[in-house]
């Protein structure tokens, strides 16, 4: 460990500056500029409906997930292949036992014959195999599954295969999309590697704490870059090919038909045998009795499809979680201000004591310490820069926020508790929360495909899924006042 820390300080003890650092902050916007182009030129098309209804096509249920979720595979996708093998016979999916609400689940052996399961239908029937010890059903919870967990990456990975080899999806990122990104990326670090000795003559490192931040922020802001472009290549993301793209527009014109057939609220185990339409229904997001019944994989965090504004659309959720999110105005405004004061009188106050102009008397009384009062002098000096800028963070926005609010009327999407979305470990947001109750809600108007959630307080929460009208501040996210006006019934 003494090494480790020697080798760090090491890296970061030569002075920060020069013009090198200048071009390194300027590779590092550009770079983020250029991967939030070709984001875009990577999203999957959204085809509209065929002119014509059109009738089943052969794509599996989780393929057809896919098409018309924007190239993304989400928990519709499980429960829609479940209730697809029950009517083709894989399956019996028998309703719920008493006051449960879930249905049970056990393996049959009535499927037709010639009917071959696909790789990913094989893995969802292993899984309710390995499950099945004993004569009973099984309950559908028992068979839930983590989104975010191996099985389901390898279930995601053999319905994006299908999808290939179906010709209907395509890897979404080339090389030639992604280099653009990577090579600046790459430049950018040349660049702040050279800066660390841009400090001509060397500076203290009391005097040149602000270089040191706008370095170690821009390797910071660097790494995140690094990880979102490797995050992307490593998920295996894919989109529509041409053939895909008319696929989903047939696709789509099957929704159609299906919304009018009323299959929303259909039980799964109401379904019978040999009519897969309920399976495809519940692919495309409207099944929500299957939704109910087969709770076999929670939503998404951060993706959630909506059908507000006019047109189904994959929308994405952010959870903030930057200082003082969630604050009122007034209250961020006053504590960033006493926040700045006092940690700028600490800063001056600890920059004079590793230079040797204040607590003299410490100095003499520990002459041979002088070089560890000095250090230790400098490391507080550092750290209390920290509060300054954050202070000054929070108190802008509550002063933008004090007499500024925005209003949206739309569908609460998602609510999550901070310590299930923070970047944190949920035992360390569980004590730094304690008892003070705090929810994130994300509410879908149609405008915008990303939705950044607000942070409600007890007085503001409100459940999943309902109709409200939200007044809340644009850059804290204070939920100002919330009025749930009732519950959506989808299409």
């Amino acid at each position: 460990m003494p090494s480790m820390i020697g080798l760090s300080w090491d890296f970061f003890a030569p002075t920060p500056g020069g013009a090198m650092l200048g071009i390194a902050v300027v590779l590092t916007v550009c770079g983020y500029a250029a991967f939030w182009f070709v984001e875009r030129m990577a999203a999957p098309p959204r085809p509209d409906p065929a002119g014509t209804s059109g009738s089943l096509r052969r794509e599996s249920p989780a393929v057809v997930n896919v098409l018309t979720h924007d190239a993304t595979l989400t928990a519709e996708g499980l429960r829609a292949t479940v209730v697809d093998l029950a009517a083709r016979g894989w399956l019996r999916i028998l309703p719920p036992e008493d006051d449960d609400e879930v249905s049970r689940v056990r393996p049959a052996a009535i499927a037709a014959d010639g009917d071959a399961l696909l790789p990913h239908e094989r893995l969802v029937q292993q899984h309710i195999l390995a499950r099945f010890t004993t004569d009973r059903a099984i309950p559908a919870r028992h068979l839930a599954v983590d989104v975010t967990g191996s099985w389901w990456r390898r279930f995601r990975r053999l319905v994006y295969a299908e999808g290939r080899r179906s010709g209907l999806l395509r890897n979404r990122w080339t090389p030639q999309l992604i280099a653009g990104p990577v090579v600046i990326t790459l430049l950018a670090l040349l660049a702040w590697l050279s800066s660390r000795d841009g400090g001509d003559p060397p500076t203290a490192v009391v005097d040149s704490v602000e270089r040191r931040y706008i370095a170690v922020a821009t390797l910071v802001a660097l790494l995140i870059l690094c990880y979102r472009i490797g995050h992307r290549l490593a998920t295996g993301q894919v989109t529509m090919t041409e053939a895909g793209v008319a696929a989903t527009s047939r696709w789509l014109t099957v929704r159609q038909r299906l919304v009018a057939d009323g299959f929303g609220p259909m039980a799964p185990s109401a379904n019978d045998i040999g009519d897969r339409r309920l399976g495809y229904a519940a692919a495309m997001g409207l099944a929500d009795g299957v939704s109910v019944e087969l709770p076999m994989a929670r939503d998404d965090h951060y993706l959630a499809w909506s059908a507000i504004g006019g047109s189904g659309r994959l929308v994405r959720i952010r959870y903030p979680f930057r200082p003082g999110y969630g604050l009122h105005p007034v209250v961020a405004l006053i504590g960033g201000l006493v926040t700045v004061f006092v940690a700028i009188r600490l800063r001056r106050f600890f920059s004079d004591v590793a230079r040797g102009d204040a607590w003299r008397s410490l100095y003499d009384r520990f002459e041979e310490q002088d070089w560890l009062i000095s250090d230790v002098a400098t490391g507080l000096a550092v750290v209390s820069f920290l509060p300054i800028v954050v202070g000054l963070w929070v108190a802008f926005a509550g002063a933008a926020d004090a007499f500024n609010s925005v209003e949206r009327t739309g569908v609460v999407i998602r609510t999550r508790r901070p310590a299930e979305v923070s970047p944190l470990p949920r035992q360390v947001m569980r004590r730094l929360e304690g008892d003070r109750y705090s929810l994130y809600v994300a509410l879908d108007d149609g405008r915008s495909d990303v939705i950044t959630a607000w942070r409600a307080t007890e007085k503001g929460a409100m459940p999943q899924d309902v109709d409200a009208i939200v007044r809340a501040t644009p850059v804290l996210g204070y939920i100002r006042k919330a009025t749930p006006i009732g519950h959506v019934i989808p299409e």
